[in-house]
């Protein structure tokens, strides 16, 4: 089913907005330094390529975790959902 924004929970939101803005910055500083590396040869770009994959890095692990979380909290919802489920006392 189709997820629309007004939807969405605040936190979700915030993720969203964060993940957007760093990922334009991410794509525009690699951009960035792929023409320079084109168009100007003499300049060294390796300090730039290296701090770029660790921001990449960085993201990746802030993703798991982001995952991790949202996978703990939905089995102890679901674990706390099975163990408050109503007995039916017409059968005892």
């Amino acid at each position: 089913m189709r997820r629309r924004l007004a939807d969405r929970s605040t936190g979700d939101l915030l993720m969203l907005v964060i993940v957007g803005t760093v990922s334009f910055s991410v794509l525009a500083s690699g951009t960035a330094l792929f023409l320079i590396t084109i168009l100007v040869p003499d300049r060294d770009t390796q300090a730039g390529f290296h701090a770029l994959g660790d921001v990449v890095n960085t993201l990746i692990g802030l993703l798991a975790g982001f995952m991790a979380g949202r996978t703990d909290t939905a089995l102890a919802r679901q674990r706390y959902a099975q163990t408050t489920e109503r007995v039916d006392v017409t059968d005892i």
